[in-house]
């Protein structure tokens, strides 16, 4: 059976570094990008099964990904899980109505990460 393949997207490297390696202790195939551009390529070359969306990011934020993402035929159906640092009604909502599954506030631990991965998969890779 294939590993679930992630795609990262956050501005931060050490972010990123740090949910690469939670990713990478459970077996997962991790793909990253630093900005929204990077992200919405990698999103069509590499079609992750679920996609880790950070909100806060120059130039394109999470929300305007997230909106092209659900709006591409190729890429409408992976579930994105938003992570943010903002503890506001607003941005969750915001993040719903862009297409986000659940949004994930920032710190977490790698536990917490991995569930709402786990509970967000697609049923073709998560009995994995």
């Amino acid at each position: 059976m294939n590993k679930p393949k992630i795609l990262i997207v956050d501005d931060e490297r050490d972010v990123v570094d740090f949910i690469e390696q939670a990713l990478r202790n459970e077996s997962f195939d991790v793909v990253k990008a630093y900005d929204g551009l990077s992200a919405l390529d990698a999103a069509e070359t590499e079609m992750p099964d679920l996609i880790l969306l950070d909100i806060m990011m120059p130039m394109m934020s999470g929300y305007e990904v997230a909106e092209q993402l659900k709006a591409n035929p190729q890429t409408q159906d992976i579930p994105i899980l938003c992570l943010t640092s903002a503890h506001t009604v607003d941005a969750r909502a915001r993040s719903k109505r862009v297409g986000a599954a659940t949004v994930i506030i920032k710190p977490f631990t790698p536990a917490e990460l991995i569930a709402q991965i786990r509970r967000h998969l697609p049923q073709k890779t998560n009995s994995f």
